[in-house]
């Protein structure tokens, strides 16, 4: 299993990143996808992050005194880069933006490894890891949803964690269990299916009912 620190050594690791303590968290966040990916969650222990990161065990236990908040930490960095950090004129758009860079991610080789994660936060962390992992991720799409609601494409009231989960889930669905992919085309009618069902009827982005639900 993964090792933990001690209690004692408890501290707060939400601390704002900039110069040495940015590349140190940065560095550690390599280290830990990079284990993950080549030698699986197991393997990824305070001791080989650190001698992965360069850096002593003691500066991971300040910075993370709980080591399934650490792999949650990396693997929320690595998820920032899939969304778009200027978002375009439509809710439709941005949300196929997220949702192919979602398909490359799953498609890599970093795809089994987020897989693993996500069953060992399920099953071996002993705490609501998967929320929180959940969560951190929706917080990042906010202000995707901020500017279709801003636009009056979507409700005020739309529950982001629904319409995202029925977004998503096929995606996973498609490149895990039924081996079929996402590509493009499929990725476009799980768009028009989505701005369907959740998007306002009087916004401009109401888009055709796709054939398939017609």
């Amino acid at each position: 299993m993964v090792n933990q620190p001690s209690p004692a050594m408890h501290t707060n690791s939400r601390r704002r990143p900039g110069g040495r303590t940015a590349d140190v968290t940065a560095r550690v966040h390599r280290a830990i996808i990079d284990l993950i990916v080549e030698r699986g969650v197991e393997a990824c222990t305070f001791t080989a992050v650190a001698e992965r990161a360069g850096i002593e065990r003691s500066t991971l236990y300040r910075r993370f005194p709980d080591w399934w908040e650490a792999i949650i930490d990396a693997w929320m960095a690595r998820a920032a880069e899939g969304v778009m950090h200027d978002f375009g004129d439509s809710f439709a758009h941005d949300l196929a933006s997220v949702l192919r860079k979602l398909r490359d991610t799953l498609e890599s080789p970093l795809g089994a490894a987020l897989l693993t994660v996500a069953a060992a936060l399920r099953t071996g962390s002993g705490k609501d890891h998967p929320k929180s992992y959940f969560d951190r991720r929706m917080a990042q799409l906010d202000p995707m949803f901020d500017a279709a609601i801003a636009r009056g494409e979507l409700p005020a009231d739309v529950d982001r964690d629904e319409l995202f989960s029925f977004a998503a889930g096929p995606v996973w669905f498609r490149t895990f269990v039924s081996g079929r992919g996402a590509d493009d085309s499929f990725i476009h009618s799980l768009v028009e299916s989505v701005c369907w069902l959740y998007c306002s009827r009087s916004a401009g982005a109401k888009v055709p009912l796709p054939a398939r639900i017609a």
